[in-house]
């Protein structure tokens, strides 16, 4: 499976910076913000808690197994990187 990755960065207005990808199907790239935004409500953070946000594709790659099941089960996985 061929996914999309988008490069997320976001900074609350504590100061607190989040770092994560968004993966999905060629076919959801529109969606990646929306599953973003998700990802944040999930993690406690709402939309008066975010100063600043961006949600950039970055480039094309395979997806690995567990990818895939996510993607197969939520429409997109979330790559944690810094501040997760």
């Amino acid at each position: 499976m061929n996914v999309q990755v988008f490069d997320t960065h976001v900074k609350t207005t504590n100061g607190h910076y989040l770092h994560f990808d968004v993966l999905v199907t060629p076919e959801h790239a529109a969606k990646a913000k929306l599953y973003a935004q998700q990802f944040l409500q999930q993690q406690g953070y709402n939309s008066d808690d975010i100063q600043q946000q961006s949600c950039d594709f970055c480039h094309n790659e395979i997806a690995t197994p567990a990818v895939i099941a996510a993607i197969n089960a939520q429409g997109y996985y979330i790559l944690k990187l810094q501040g997760c």
